[in-house]
């Protein structure tokens, strides 16, 4: 008798075709539709669920995320057998029974099923097979499929036999419990049946005893739902051909409506849409609308719309219009003040107003001509700012926050406006001379840099006041001629 560490999993039947292979048992006699209670009164009995597993042994090389990522795009075709679809390792379950009679049975469903699998299996690169199976619990269906007999069990009642008749393998154990079931003489489940369940708990765990509880629907099974994710595209098609975008903002404003009550029953925002404006024999002009902050104020994307329509000219007329969601997001709120607040102090400053702000520039100027300030870890002043456009934020998936792109602030003090190449100053009798005397304020501030390379940096640096008023950074080289420098001006 073979170990089972030492052996691979069941062969994997080639891909299958035609009707599906029911497993043959003897059908014990089936219980009376009615049962009649002490004071005659007619209970008829509950019909158990029917689950329906699709079990994918080409999943198991991947990593848990990327199954996951495959079981989501996997579990679209059995949406429209079942409202009712689980997610399992490596596995997809869903609830048959009361589908049945309307597809006209197991075997229709079936042949519903496998085309689509086998075209999503296709788009993903993988092998295009899947075992199956089908039994009153959603464990026992699983166990089934594993065992790769493509096997049907319609009453609760065979499934004890039915269960028994399969490997320890399908349990799926680890390599220790494994190798105490092979210890043990165990090599089918009906082997397991004979053991005292207090033994097998000390042996196994109570994991081990809820599988196997679950397996025979003597213990309740949870599941995750699949939730298909949210999806948003709405045309409408104008009356007649419209040249003017003016006239075309009531039937935005319409649509943007439809999307905000999309987005509230759905707890959603949106950051990336795009508003299509078709017009005849001629491509469509596509707006691209991207936030900074998510929303789901019609109100807030129908002013941005505005925005966009105030610079753009359209090659002809409108014949409908569409609108699509590119990207949602959680709806995060903001808190309001509990307390009323004075009316007469000044309003307080709120980044939700400068996203706004930062959305109409964007929408009126283009992402190219706004740009953000971006400090780097580097000691030279000319090169610890970076310009950053507002494309490249906006693929950073960042919120904007004021001073987010400034979290690295230097101790000493550093002027806003940097010039693009230092401004040699005047030294006459002793005094600094820009346009107007200065006078040093505070300093120096050494910075040495670049001393392994040729363009070797040693500077002492000054803030200094010159006396027309204006704040000035300065520096004295330390090597050379150890000239002055104007190299910033403060606010």
């Amino acid at each position: 008798m073979k170990d089972p560490n030492g052996t691979s999993q069941l062969p994997l039947p080639s891909p299958f075709s035609g009707k599906a292979e029911v497993i043959k048992l003897p059908l014990r006699d089936r219980p009376s539709l009615a049962l009649k209670n002490k004071v005659g009164k007619a209970h008829s009995k509950k019909p158990t669920s029917l689950w329906y597993a699709v079990y994918f042994p080409q999943l198991a090389e991947l990593s848990e995320s990327q199954q996951d990522e495959q079981l989501n795009v996997l579990a679209a075709p059995l949406e429209n057998i079942s409202d009712t679809v689980s997610f399992h390792p490596q596995a997809l379950i869903c609830e048959i029974r009361s589908s049945l009679k309307y597809f006209g049975g197991i075997e229709a469903i079936h042949n519903k099923l496998k085309g689509p699998l086998a075209e999503q299996l296709k788009q993903l690169a993988l092998p295009e097979y899947f075992l199956y199976a089908a039994c009153p619990t959603v464990t026992g269906s699983l166990l089934l499929a594993r065992s790769g007999h493509n096997g049907l069990i319609y009453q609760q009642d065979n499934l004890r036999s039915a269960l028994g008749k399969l490997s320890t393998d399908v349990l799926n154990l680890n390599k220790e419990q494994n190798r105490r079931l092979y210890n043990m003489g165990i090599r089918h489940l009906r082997d397991i049946w004979r053991l005292p369940t207090s033994d097998l708990y000390k042996r196994f765990g109570s994991d081990f005893i809820n599988l196997l509880n679950r397996a025979l629907n003597l213990a309740p099974e949870p599941t995750r739902n699949y939730v298909p994710p949210p999806a948003f595209s709405t045309t409408y098609d104008l009356p007649y051909e419209i040249d003017s975008l003016d006239r075309l903002l009531p039937v935005a404003d319409e649509m943007l409506e439809q999307l905000s009550e999309f987005l509230q029953r759905r707890d959603l925002c949106t950051s990336h849409l795009l508003f299509s404006l078709k017009h005849e024999k001629r491509s469509s002009t596509v707006i691209n609308m991207s936030l900074r902050q998510p929303s789901r104020s019609s109100e807030h994307l129908l002013m941005l719309l505005g925005t966009h329509f105030s610079n753009l000219t359209i090659p002809a007329p409108v014949i409908a219009a569409k609108i699509k969601v590119k990207k949602f997001d959680a709806f995060m709120t903001h808190s309001e003040s509990l307390l009323s607040e004075d009316k007469s102090a000044k309003k307080q400053y709120s980044d939700n107003n400068l996203n706004q702000f930062m959305e109409q520039l964007k929408a009126k100027l283009g992402g190219h001509f706004i740009n953000s300030i971006k400090t780097i870890a580097e000691h030279c002043p000319e090169y610890a700012t970076q310009q950053m456009t507002y494309e490249k934020m906006e693929k950073i998936g960042k919120p904007y926050r004021v001073g987010q792109e400034l979290k690295k602030i230097p101790i000493s003090p550093r002027p806003l406006f940097l010039l693009e190449k230092p401004e040699q100053l005047v030294l006459r009798n002793g005094k600094l001379y820009h346009r107007k005397s200065i006078e040093i304020i505070s300093g120096p501030e050494r910075i040495e840099t670049y001393w392994w390379s040729d363009a070797d940096i040693r500077r002492d640096y000054y803030v200094a006041l010159e006396q027309n008023g204006s704040r000035l950074w300065i520096y004295r080289e330390r090597s050379g001629k150890k000239n002055w420098y104007l190299h910033g001006y403060f606010a």
